[in-house]
């Protein structure tokens, strides 16, 4: 077994970060193998074990990368470091050589950084000591979130047909630092077709509006709140499923089918009933 912690809690300089082995040993489980003093000052934003490599990121004002080297359980080491603006909150493999991450940009602020837009990166890390960015695309400004930031199963990636479905609330009009975008354009799922080759194209959206709906507002968002901490989504869908030639999108009172040839066009919709005040859902 595999573990990644921090130890600590920001802005202490002392917190830091490891990575430990664990075995079994009887009943117990020892420690038989440590890396410790991970990028001191930072904490641990995202992790990921396959076979016998590992990939942990940790954030303060830049997302360093580290990649793991696993095959020797008792003497596990850093391979490789790779510095670049903003963090990855999770980490999927693509291939057996890419890393398809969201996670948001940052803003260098000098002791620390703001986080920005949604951010999506495939690096590739086939040389294990000199990992690499691929491809990046950032949505929106600081406000825009997805439910796939802090929740995997909300992340979508369909493998067969190279598609990304991911929930997601785009802010814009952002004047940088700790403002807000203020004007919300976007409320849904997005869907990419992704590859290693070519990176990310969006294909299309697929509209679950947040606000109540005005005639006067382009966007059909207004009064939709775009002021959420990263931690925090808001984004209205939550779940998506691809199906043969369609994606089933889900928030807690709507499920919208859209053909993938045509994400605009709603094929079928489903409402779901609030719950009542007493809890039971009749």
């Amino acid at each position: 077994m595999r573990l990644a912690t921090t130890s600590g809690y920001l802005p202490d300089p002392a917190a830091h970060n490891s990575v430990f082995v664990l075995e079994q040993q009887g009943a117990d489980l020892a420690t038989v193998g440590t890396i410790d003093g991970i990028a001191p000052g930072e904490d641990i934003r995202s992790a990921r074990f396959v076979g016998d490599r590992g990939f942990v990121v940790t954030f303060k004002k830049t997302d360093p990368l580290f990649t793991i080297d696993l095959r020797d359980p008792r003497q596990p080491r850093i391979a490789g470091e790779l510095k670049i603006p903003g963090f990855s909150t999770y980490l999927h493999m693509m291939d057996a050589d890419h890393l398809l991450t969201i996670g948001f940009d940052a803003q260098d602020m000098g002791d620390f950084a703001w986080f920005q837009g949604i951010q999506l990166q495939i690096f590739d890390v086939s040389d294990f000591d000199h990992p690499a960015l691929a491809h990046k695309t950032v949505i929106g400004t600081r406000g825009s979130s997805s439910e796939a930031t802090g929740n995997h199963l909300a992340f979508n990636y369909f493998a067969p047909l190279d598609l990304l479905a991911l929930p997601m609330t785009i802010c814009q009009d952002s004047a940088g630092g700790g403002s807000y975008g203020m004007e919300m354009t976007f409320s849904g799922l997005l869907v990419y077709d992704v590859t290693v080759g070519n990176g990310f194209s969006e294909r299309g959206r697929v509209d679950h509006p947040q606000g109540a709906y005005d005639p006067d507002d382009p966007y059909g968002y207004r009064g939709a709140d775009c002021g959420n901490w990263w931690q925090d989504p808001n984004s209205q869908v939550k779940r998506s499923i691809i199906m043969d030639n369609y994606v089933f999108s889900i928030s807690s009172t709507l499920i919208k089918v859209n053909a993938l040839s045509d994400l605009e066009l709603d094929v079928a919709s489903v409402e779901i009933p609030p719950i009542p005040q007493d809890g039971v859902q009749y």
